[in-house]
């Protein structure tokens, strides 16, 4: 089974251009090949999906918080592009070669525009069960689509949809993960395990440590226009969906068919937690 681990081996920040700070947190072989792994929402750079893993695979991982989430400063222009170019001047200020990243769900919109954006810094691309652009993809889940369309016609009250969203997960994080209750669920097999729960909980908590305001602003961010296109990537992508996954089966099928050069892998039997089984496999594709 993973060694999922919110414990990190080293933590930092970084101060930007503009001021702002940037939280990150490395983990594995600190001294191996980097690799980049953009968290979910909820959540923050407190997650490594797999730590035993990663040391094997010689990897340094890098995770980082988006702004308003962790400890990093809060964006109130947050964009998927805005955060690109955070990204390029962390990765600037780390000294990282061109690196593989890895968007894992809400992180799948920012891995891609960070490689449209910044292609020089990007060698590969993952995307574990990550959502598709709003703007190019019509079905999704209702209740986003009324989020995306909502940010579209009137901004505020899109927003304060996605604040009502995440009501009381600052006061209980967990809270995340009530609906989850399937017992033929993977997910929710692998939540039952303490370990695994312990850390998924801590990502969250971590992740709102400052409140909703980052969790709101990813999601308008993501829900709104992404500025770049998938078909603009021109990295090698790895599309990777759980079979069992019930959130953005469609998604990952439409990245899959749009990106030009996507490779797209079902694991059987696996949910949208799917980095945690399969990391070692997800890393191996990497380079």
């Amino acid at each position: 089974m993973a060694r999922v681990s919110a414990t990190p081996r080293r933590e930092g920040w970084v101060t930007l251009r503009n001021g702002r700070s940037l939280a990150f947190a490395e983990w594995g072989d600190l001294s191996g090949r980097p690799v980049v792994l953009f968290h979910g929402a909820p959540g923050s750079r407190l997650l490594c999906p797999d730590e035993d893993a990663t040391v094997s695979a010689g990897v340094r991982l890098v995770t980082i918080d988006r702004p308003g989430c962790g400890r990093s400063a809060p964006d109130p222009d947050l964009s998927v592009l805005t955060f690109a170019d955070d990204y390029a001047e962390l990765h600037g200020l780390l000294g990282l070669p061109p690196c593989p990243i890895v968007g894992w769900s809400g992180g799948g919109p920012y891995a891609l525009a960070c490689a449209v954006r910044t292609p020089a810094l990007v060698s590969s691309v993952g995307l574990a069960a990550s959502m598709a652009p709003a703007e190019e993809f019509g079905e999704g889940w209702e209740d986003d689509r009324r989020i995306a369309d909502l940010l579209r016609i009137d901004r505020a009250a899109g927003v304060a949809a996605i604040a009502a969203r995440y009501a009381g997960l600052a006061d209980d994080p967990a809270s995340a993960f009530a609906d989850w209750d399937d017992p033929q669920d993977p997910d929710v097999r692998l939540l039952a395990l303490p370990d695994v729960n312990e850390a998924l909980v801590q990502m969250v908590r971590e992740g709102v440590r400052q409140g909703l305001v980052g969790v709101v602003a990813d999601d308008a961010a993501t829900y709104g226009p992404w500025g770049v296109s998938a078909a603009d990537v021109t990295q090698d992508v790895a599309v990777w969906l759980g079979s069992e996954n019930r959130i953005c089966r469609s998604d990952a099928e439409y990245l899959a068919a749009t990106i030009p050069r996507a490779t797209y892998v079902v694991f059987p039997g696996e949910g949208h937690l799917v980095p945690l089984p399969r990391w070692a496999e997800m890393l191996a594709w990497l380079h």
